[in-house]
């Protein structure tokens, strides 16, 4: 059997997940290889809602104005009783990282896109039409044997393998690795329109315990229908265009208009007992599968791809020990669990089974409305999990969790240079980790800062940020990136931020704050954690 040059990264299953991370590692200068058993990136539609998160870490490989330019972007939910009258709505205003809260996309336009843009590095390939069918590691390296299109066998060999090979996720049970969670009784049928009549471009909930359903709008007329099937109802029958298009007529204009897809789902809410083994990482819905009512399923496995790849590059480079990989466990987890149980509770809330329920439910919410810290909850989506770590690669500053800016995501604000351009935070940042310091004298922002014996390796870029009042003076040649906080997003987000130097990791997350009073023991503890002995 023949054998493939060996290379750092292998990744299994090239969809949006898979392509994410190699685009990633591909940025961070990392050779990988891509296998896909399918002969094409994916053709029908399939996730449609991208998130904040997920358009900032599009950044980082420099594609997400080309996505965006392809979405819908902005829009909210109107939750809908069953006399189809609005009793609540969501409709969020922020952007805290940057982009949009929640946008409108088409996934074979994604994966297409992060196919295309790897063809750029040539230490990236996608081998497609080429099927897993065994797996052995040991301490060194990860042994894959391949089987190609044509019938013929060979071996790739790795540092590390990433297993993005979806829910059923053949790498995850080679490695005898089971699943936790539950799977909903109740089947979803999925409609995908193209050339929509309906111009309402929010999504409607139809919380209606005689049809729960939901209406999306996408980018370019498209749109997607989801309805729960009812006690009885069989796939055959539900998918039988005559019943589709009473479906389509009793919820809006769109009876006669083309359909590309109708299939039946069964969702699921289940999360992988554990995330990596040995050299192998589980990401996506390898490691987690998310009820779609609240748009996360996708959201979460880039999620992964952005806080595993910085890792995997600083190892493979030997920048960063290798027990920075383990915080994969330690990070992601709790965070995809909590968008889980987000996305059962809004289940909750559309697919009342009594009509008493979803009056209660209306009831409710229409009281909520007279009191505006709750209605804000509730309409800015406040609800949704903050990006945060409770623990991981990253030293605590000893404040509370609810006041702690350590493993929580930094905002992304508009910022302006001394020549009066502007740019957002992380086109600053890059690829690399970043100290920031908020100053009104860009001279003396990082005076006193105690030496940072890991500054070289991490190839750290200083940025100071001037309060929105304060313009952004050039300092000295060679000294920090001086811009200014326009808008003061930055003093919003990030109050106190005055009194400590802020670290920040190439995901965007606070790794430390270094306080500007005794910061010598904050800075002990960095040093003893990115130590490589």
């Amino acid at each position: 059997m023949n054998s493939e040059t060996s290379v750092p990264v292998t990744i299994v299953g090239a969809g949006p997940v898979g392509l994410m991370l190699a685009n990633l590692l591909a940025a961070y200068e990392v050779p990988v290889v891509v296998i896909e058993r399918h002969t094409t990136t994916v053709q029908e539609p399939r996730a449609i809602s991208i998130d904040d998160e997920s358009l900032r870490a599009l950044q980082i490989p420099g594609l997400d104005a080309a996505l965006k330019a392809t979405c819908a972007m902005d829009y909210g939910s109107v939750y809908l009783g069953p006399d189809r009258q609005a009793f609540a709505s969501v409709s969020p205003t922020s952007a805290e990282y940057g982009h949009p809260r929640r946008s409108a996309f088409a996934q074979p336009i994604l994966e297409a896109m992060l196919a295309e843009n790897l063809g750029k590095y040539p230490h990236a390939q996608v081998r497609f039409g080429e099927e897993v069918l065994a797996l052995e590691q040991n301490d060194s390296h990860v042994a894959l044997t391949i089987q190609r299109e044509d019938g013929n066998k060979y071996v790739q060999t790795s540092q590390y393998v990433a297993a993005c090979d979806g829910g059923r996720s053949p790498l995850r049970h080679m490695l005898g690795i089971g699943m936790h969670g539950n799977t909903y009784e109740k089947k979803w049928l999925i409609i995908d329109l193209k050339g929509t009549h309906d111009n309402f471009r929010q999504t409607r909930v139809y919380c209606d315990p005689r049809r729960p359903g939901i209406n999306l709008p996408g980018p370019n007329r498209t749109r997607r229908f989801e309805f729960m099937l009812l006690e009885g109802e069989t796939d055959e029958q539900v998918t039988d265009i005559d019943f589709v298009r009473q479906l389509l007529k009793d919820h809006g204009p769109d009876e006669h208009v083309e359909i590309v897809r109708k299939q039946v789902y069964t969702f699921h809410a289940r999360m992988a007992n554990e995330w990596q083994k040995g050299r192998v990482f589980l990401l996506g819905d390898a490691a987690h599968l998310t009820p779609p009512f609240a748009g996360q399923g996708l959201n979460s496995g880039l999620r992964d791809t952005a806080n595993l790849s910085w890792k995997l590059a600083a190892v493979l480079q030997g920048r960063l020990p290798q027990k920075v990989l383990n915080s994969y466990q330690e990070e992601r987890p709790e965070h995809a669990w909590q968008l889980i149980e987000m996305a059962m509770n809004l289940g909750k809330i559309m697919m009342p089974d009594t009509m008493r329920k979803a009056k209660l439910i209306q009831a409710g919410f229409r009281a909520l409305q007279w009191v505006p810290p709750a209605n804000d909850y509730i309409t800015q989506m406040r609800y949704k999990p903050k990006p945060r770590f409770s623990k991981g690669f990253f030293v605590a500053d000893g404040a509370s969790p609810r006041n702690t800016r350590v493993g929580r995501m930094v905002c992304q604000p508009v910022l302006e240079h001394p020549d009066r351009s502007l740019a957002r935070l992380d086109d600053l940042i890059g690829n690399n980790f970043a100290l920031i310091a908020c100053h009104t004298n860009p001279e003396l922002a990082f005076d006193g800062l105690p030496a940072l014996p890991f500054e070289h390796s991490l190839n750290l870029q200083r940025i100071c940020i001037t309060p929105r009042f304060y313009n952004p003076f050039p300092a000295a040649p060679n000294a920090a990136h001086t811009v200014r906080d326009v808008t003061g997003d930055f003093e919003r987000h990030c109050p106190g931020a005055q009194s400590v130097w802020l670290l920040i990791r190439p995901d965007r997350y606070v790794m430390a704050c270094i306080p500007r009073e005794n910061g010598e023991p904050t800075v002990q503890q960095l040093n003893n954690l990115l130590q490589l002995n």
